[in-house]
């Protein structure tokens, strides 16, 4: 019992329809009270107004559509005191129109009431109303989304805007489908606008002059998207080494697969950035390889056009040999002169020599010539810098950085 009273007291209709009751109980103790102490009130006349009452309208809905119907009427009514009183505070009569059998057209049509006491005098306003009755037809139409870039952040752009559904059923009377023009949806928000924006927005059919059209709209909203794309910048990149290559490892080329990336940010954050440095450690690579490297985004950038960005490293095998006894020429001595290597006594120093095993194994001391220049020295000995010329791609050491040379004149010598 205590369950279907708790169901009852949850019931809003059940609720409703005993609050009505108490109210109608009320009515008729004080009536029947203010009739005991004064029994001529009850077959008093008296006349009330009844406005705003809704207008109901029945026609066929699967096949038309009804245009200029106001949305509610005043009902004026007269008679007995209490009947008036009670009509006027339960309102539980209906105005409406009937046009079950009325064709397509433009008509002149009365309302009408039910549920109303006879005893009463009731008169409707307005008393008729002239009405178009249409076809009934439903076109599909795309949406298109209004939105003001005028409110967006200086350097901000849209981006494609998506809207879900891209197209919306309208119903209407064929007359005024006709004169659909435009079927969009208003986005509204505040500036500045910097960020993407994701909102449901109502759809409105308007025609050519941007008059609203009274027509039905399915779905009535829609999901709009709108990407907001920041301002960009294109920059270089440039791979940062970090460290060396592992003993006996020559590097010989690093490349990325891409050279620019466009990154996005606010304007001031774009103007101090020049470049992208991509980190590649180096110190493990045994052989040639490519890493994908996540793109370090600098401070304040918001996105990066590449957010990994592929870099080959190109690395040989290396080796290390020396050749040993390459003589030492003397350029630039003068005529009347002689010159003396005193240190090597034998002219010959040793050249170590390192590179990509495969140059290296193919090269012999005539791939070298070391040379000492005396162009501009006097009679006497002096210390000269030895220079290597010899292949690319190739480094050497000497055995000795230095030569020591005398040089003296030739009728001294006599």
């Amino acid at each position: 019992m205590d369950k279907l009273a708790n169901k009852l007291m949850e019931n809003k209709w059940f609720i409703r329809g005993l609050a009505l009751v108490l109210a109608l109980l009320l009515y008729i103790t004080a009536y029947i009270d203010e009739n005991a102490r004064n029994p001529s009130q009850a077959s008093t006349t008296q006349s009330a107004t009844i406005e705003d009452v809704p207008i109901e309208v029945y026609y066929d809905e699967e096949n038309y559509v009804v245009y200029n119907v106001p949305e509610t009427a005043t009902v004026h009514i007269a008679g007995n005191n209490a009947l008036v009183q009670s009509t006027k505070t339960l309102r539980d009569f209906t105005v409406f129109i009937d046009l079950m059998n009325v064709t397509e057209g433009t008509h002149r049509v009365e309302l009408q009431i039910r549920g109303i006491s006879e005893r009463l005098s009731v008169r409707i306003e307005p008393q008729f109303v002239t009405v178009i009755v249409q076809e009934k037809e439903t076109v599909e139409f795309p949406v298109e989304v209004e939105f003001n870039e005028a409110l967006l952040e200086e350097g901000y752009k849209i981006g494609d805007i998506q809207v879900e559904p891209q197209v919306v059923k309208v119903t209407g009377g064929k007359d005024v489908i006709s004169q659909v023009s435009l079927v969009k949806a208003v986005i509204e928000v505040e500036a500045p606008v910097n960020e993407t924006i994701k909102q449901k927005a109502f759809v409105t059919v308007l025609d050519k002059n941007l008059n609203k059209l009274d027509v039905l709209v399915d779905p009535g909203e829609v999901q709009v998207t709108i990407p907001i794309i920041p301002p960009s910048k294109t920059v270089p990149v440039e791979v940062k080494v970090a460290g060396e290559p592992p003993e006996g490892i020559i590097l010989q080329a690093i490349n990325t697969n891409i050279q620019e990336v466009e990154i996005y940010g606010k304007k001031n954050v774009l103007e101090e950035i020049s470049k992208i440095e991509i980190p590649v450690d180096i110190r493990d690579i045994q052989e040639s390889t490519v890493l994908s490297v996540p793109t370090p985004l600098p401070r304040g950038v918001t996105a990066i056009s590449h957010e990994t960005i592929d870099v080959e490293i190109v690395v040989a095998r290396g080796m290390t040999r020396t050749l040993e006894g390459i003589p030492i020429q003397i350029i630039g001595l003068k005529e009347g002169y002689t010159v003396e290597i005193k240190d090597p006594e034998n002219g010959e120093v040793d050249l170590t020599i390192s590179g990509i095993s495969e140059t290296i194994e193919s090269l012999n001391s005539t791939n070298f010539t070391l040379t000492v220049d005396i162009t501009n020295l006097t009679p006497g000995e002096h210390e000269v810098e030895i220079k290597v010329d010899g292949p690319e791609d190739v480094e050497w050491e000497l055995s000795q950085r230095t030569v020591v040379v005398l040089i003296a004149e030739v009728n001294e010598e006599l």
